[in-house]
């Protein structure tokens, strides 16, 4: 085993973590952002407002998580 090597590797296996952590993560939000929202909007369970209020501040955060999990996806297969 090559020294020079293991902090190559070292980091790959790290940025194989956060990958997942950011799949896990990215999942969690569709529940909520997805799921959630719909079984809301079905059974009209919370007015209209407050609905608007708390998606506006959790759809961009969904949006951004999308984007930098394709790019971590594309980094690391290209490692």
């Amino acid at each position: 085993v090559s020294f020079q090597r293991y902090p190559t590797d070292k980091a790959y296996f790290i940025a194989k973590e956060i990958l997942a952590t950011e799949r896990t993560y990215l999942k969690d939000l569709e529940v909520i952002t997805v799921w959630f929202r719909s079984a809301v909007i079905k059974e009209n369970a919370m007015p209209e407002g407050l609905m608007t209020l708390l998606f506006s501040n959790i759809d961009p955060i969904y949006e951004f998580h999308r984007g930098f999990l394709k790019e971590i996806e594309q980094r690391l297969s290209l490692w």
